[in-house]
């Protein structure tokens, strides 16, 4: 399906806001099946999503447990002598936000099926400042980046004799945080030479940008657009 990168964004935001508003795993569910349905339609590889929910199982693991935990309610099914620690309502609480976690990631991938160049022209033709639209485009790629610098620096740590899955919790936090001073420091570094690239190429020069080209809506992005809006504020009045 060939549409418009800001039909995706609005198929995007009315996804994401109706994972946030939605509470059950009952209405999660059938909101995630819609999200892989579309992901089908725009021609993306289902296996992809597994890739990226892959880091971020551990964040998912610890908040399915910490809710199943301090969720009180309904039928108990595991306890520690009298003390309740797992009960129906918990666990359903934690599969729920799960699925949110899940439904948020995969409409998230809409967003690879055009290019930054054109997240900051749809951006820009919706009248937000140049800058603020190139901000949350750098935003977006300067977190893999981030990610990338502190593998490096654990790989620099292990390369010199440290395992760090035999050190203890306490040690472990300890090298932790002596990373971050580097980590930080090739984040800063990279930053720094962005923001001479930018100067150099003349950012700000002129109060107003010109452009190659433009994004033009076709009668199928006005319907598109039409059928989401829709449906997304008619299941939250209903809600």
């Amino acid at each position: 399906m060939t549409l418009d990168p800001r039909t995706k964004m609005v198929i995007v935001i009315c996804l994401s806001t109706l994972a946030l508003i939605y509470n059950s795993a009952g209405e999660l569910l059938p909101l995630l099946l819609v999200t892989l349905l579309l992901l089908l339609l725009f021609r993306i590889d289902i296996s992809s999503v597994w890739v990226y929910l892959k880091r971020f199982l551990q964040l998912m693991l610890v908040v399915f447990i910490i809710q199943c935990i301090f969720t009180r309610g309904g039928e108990v099914l595991l306890s520690l002598g009298s003390t309740a620690l797992v009960s129906s309502q918990g666990l359903l609480a934690g599969a729920s936000l799960v699925l949110r976690i899940i439904v948020i990631i995969s409409a998230a991938l809409i967003f690879t099926t055009f290019s930054s160049r054109d997240f900051i022209l749809g951006l820009v033709q919706w009248k937000i400042p140049y800058e603020l639209a190139f901000m949350v485009t750098i935003a977006m790629r300067f977190l893999p980046l981030f990610r990338d610098e502190f593998v490096n620096v654990v790989t620099a740590i292990q390369l010199r004799g440290v395992e760090l899955k035999q050190v203890s919790w306490g040690r472990k936090i300890d090298l932790f945080r002596s990373l971050l001073f580097p980590v930080v420091f090739g984040a800063l570094l990279k930053a720094q030479q962005l923001a001479v690239a930018m100067e150099s190429r003349g950012f700000r020069a002129y109060p107003r940008r010109t452009y190659l080209r433009r994004l033009d809506f076709i009668w199928i992005d006005y319907a598109v657009m039409l059928i989401f809006i829709t449906i997304t504020l008619m299941l939250i009045i209903s809600y």
